[in-house]
């Protein structure tokens, strides 16, 4: 089993994949959002983005690459969403609102809102896909400081701004269009983390690790989001550091992660840039899965 200690609390996660929730950080929700999910996939499935450069998890629809952009000082990144670990805490969690700064978010001005119609879809291999990337903040020293586990991503869309009334409870912003894990966040008083991504901050492209160049970046089909209206709010909730910790040593071992998306306006050609180096592998990826789909 794997032990993890968040504010005082001392929680197990099991071989299901699944962690103890932070103390009174969310309520047990009365119905979960609907998204239909293949349900082999609460067995549980790690993609090892340290092994490999791009792949999916079985029966996910997102495509995860490693990528190495740079430079990603924040004021070039422009990010939506900054979280960094509490303290001297392993797991960090966050949503993108430029309300208030919920849950383990860092720095309200980056920390924005994001409408849909804002987002531009990238095509690989005849699919479109909204695009998604990250720049982890982990030290390089040691086995386990270099690691970070991406334990679940959630991205809602609503017609109005649900930030302050859903608070610390992530299901209540709106219709979830893209779940890592599980429909429900929680099972029970426990994550649900069975689907999970492991990066290498130092492993990308022979980069140097720490912030200042991105890691990994992540494809969302557009299609799911087909019910959606263009002005709708755009809610991308992230959770990291369950299998292996955002924060590994003392406060000052690991800083903050943060994302930005591919958008469809000018931004000095920056996004478009991040794409160059992973689509290569994405195509060919793209291309087998199509092929095993076509076979089924």
């Amino acid at each position: 089993m794997k032990r993890v200690t968040q504010g005082g609390l001392s929680t197990r996660a099991s071989a299901t994949g699944k962690i103890a929730k932070p103390g009174q950080a969310f309520s047990i929700l009365a119905a979960a959002a609907t998204l239909l999910l293949p349900a082999s996939r609460a067995l549980g499935d790690e993609l090892d983005l340290t092994a490999q450069d791009s792949g999916s998890i079985p029966g996910d629809e997102a495509i995860f690459a490693r990528i190495d952009s740079h430079p990603t000082g924040t004021g070039v990144f422009n990010p939506f969403l900054t979280v960094q670990s509490p303290g001297n805490q392993p797991v960090e969690q966050g949503y993108n609102t430029s309300d208030f700064l919920p849950l383990d978010d860092l720095r309200n001005h980056w920390n924005t809102d994001l409408h849909l119609n804002q987002l531009a879809g990238v095509s690989i291999a005849g699919k479109t896909y909204y695009a998604f990337e990250l720049d982890a903040n982990e030290t390089g020293q040691g086995n386990n400081n270099k690691y970070l586990s991406i334990d679940n991503i959630r991205i809602y869309t609503s017609p109005t701004d649900t930030a302050k009334a859903a608070g610390n409870n992530p299901d209540d912003l709106g219709a979830l269009r893209y779940s890592l894990n599980d429909p429900r966040l929680l099972a029970g008083n426990s994550f649900n983390i069975a689907n999970w991504v492991k990066i290498d901050a130092t492993r990308d492209f022979s980069s140097t690790s720490g912030s200042g160049s991105s890691d990994m970046i992540v494809y969302v089909p557009t299609e799911l989001f087909k019910d959606a209206a263009p002005g709708d709010f755009v809610y991308f909730y992230n959770l990291n550091g369950v299998h292996y910790a955002a924060d590994p040593g003392t406060s000052a071992d690991a800083g903050f992660e943060e994302w930005r998306a591919l958008r469809g306006v000018p931004d000095g050609g920056n996004s478009l840039l991040l794409l160059g180096s992973a689509l290569t592998a994405l195509v060919l990826l793209a291309g087998q899965r199509s092929k095993m789909s076509s076979k089924a």
